[in-house]
């Protein structure tokens, strides 16, 4: 069973390590499916925004060529033939001109990016600020340090890069044809009514330039681009899994497996104890090897040197059991003896206890009274109490009481004549 336990803990690490190295490439690909996808996303948001800047560069060089070079060109040459009410915007306003022109621009080349000088109340329709624009340029005149924004927004379901800047910012020159209808141009009013882009101030900021390009291909692109690299790292890792699978396999796991089923069969059988597992090739494996192989002869020895210690004791305390054993019968028959000899004290002193106190004695006839109440002889009482033994004999006192009474019957008594007996 142990076997089988280390057998399953072994797999168990192995599926273990194989679980993890799989999660650990799966995260990995995942990580760099994102930062591919990111970066690529990011590089096209940088190309539209390079994009913005060229179309804003390039227009706002045609606004000052049209400020400094042809208008003041044409308006010198024109100025005898022009009358004080003419206004033509195809050469007058710079805004014009860029919308016309972006417009011939868009028909053939067909990028859909969108340009527009938007105002709120624009002068002609075309250049009217949607409600974004208008939220822009309400804030550039709320907030002075506002200049751009910049962003991604989706327009009818597609994404654009947009840029807002801030735009035209009204000075005095420019009052004549924004101020009144009747202080501007006739020609002006003529041609875009009195209404619209009248009744400003000076100062004021009417219009911000807006650019949007669009990034949908862009965006398309860069996932085609993300999703075909990540396919490739996604192979490349799923290669480098499986080699590495491989490897673990073929020097840690395969050997591993190896040394452990030799080490279960040294550990199991204690004969085999001393025997070595093979050495892998592997550095650490085969330092772990060598290092059972010391170990199972170390303990070998010691188990040969503990055997032997443990027969010699074993000798020694048989020995001294049986010493023991002896000294114990000793005792035994020591301590018998020791009892036979409390037991007879024991019964002498219990007999010498009950010829102590007060004896009921005759005063008389100089018998005892026992406990039960009869008379007995003084020597027969104390023969029965005692371990005592009378042998009969005659004291000096009585033995000259004794002479006198025998004397006194040998020699008859004599009677005198006046009646008195002679001694």
């Amino acid at each position: 069973m142990k076997g089988i336990s280390k057998q399953i803990s072994l797999s168990y690490s192995s599926t273990r390590f194989t679980l993890i190295t799989i999660v650990t490439f799966i995260i990995l690909s995942i990580l760099i499916v994102f930062f591919f996808y990111t970066h690529h996303r990011q590089d096209a948001l940088d190309d539209a925004r390079s994009k913005a800047l060229i179309i804003l560069h390039r227009n706002l060089a045609t606004h000052e060529y049209f400020s400094n070079s042809l208008k003041p060109n044409l308006f010198n040459l024109t100025e005898k033939y022009r009358k004080p009410d003419y206004f033509d915007p195809v050469w007058m306003s710079s805004t014009y001109a860029i919308r016309e022109i972006d417009k011939i621009y868009q028909s053939k080349s067909g990028d859909g990016y969108y340009y527009k000088e938007c105002a709120v109340n624009a002068r002609t329709p075309e250049n009217e600020a949607d409600d974004f624009e208008k939220a822009f340029i309400q804030k550039l005149n709320s907030d002075h340090a506002a200049q751009e924004i910049s962003g991604v927004r989706t327009i009818n379901g597609k994404p654009f890069f947009y840029v807002l800047i801030k735009g035209e910012t009204l000075e005095k020159t420019c009052m004549r044809c924004h101020s009144e209808p009747s202080k501007a141009p006739g020609g002006l009013v003529l041609k875009y009514g009195d209404t619209r882009s009248f009744k400003r101030s000076e100062g004021d900021i009417i219009s911000a330039i807006s650019i949007r390009i669009p990034i949908a291909a862009a965006y398309e692109h860069a996932d085609k681009y993300a999703l075909g690299l990540s396919a490739l790292m996604v192979g490349m890792l799923v290669i480098l899994m499986s080699l590495q699978l491989w490897l673990a396999n073929r020097y840690f796991f395969s050997p591993l497996s190896a040394m452990r089923k030799k080490a279960l069969e040294i550990i199991s059988t204690p004969h085999r104890l001393g025997e070595e597992i093979p050495v892998p090739s592997g550095v650490e494996l085969g330092k772990m090897a060598e290092a059972f192989n010391t170990m199972s002869h170390r303990l070998k020895r010691t188990l040969d040197e503990l055997e032997t210690r443990v027969r010699e004791r074993t000798s020694e305390l048989t020995e001294l059991n049986k010493s023991l054993n002896k000294e114990i019968a000793e005792r035994n028959i020591i301590e018998k003896e020791r009892q036979d000899l409390i037991q007879e004290l024991s019964t002498a002193l219990f007999s010498v206890k009950a010829l102590k106190g007060m004896l009921p004695i005759c005063a008389s006839c100089k018998k005892i009274r026992d406990d039960k109440g009869y008379w007995e002889e003084v020597a027969s009482y104390i023969s029965k109490h005692s371990d005592a033994s009378f042998t009969h004999g005659i004291c000096p006192d009585c033995l000259k009481k004794a002479y006198k009474d025998m004397k006194k019957l040998k020699k008859p008594d004599i009677k005198t004549e006046d009646g008195e007996q002679e001694k």
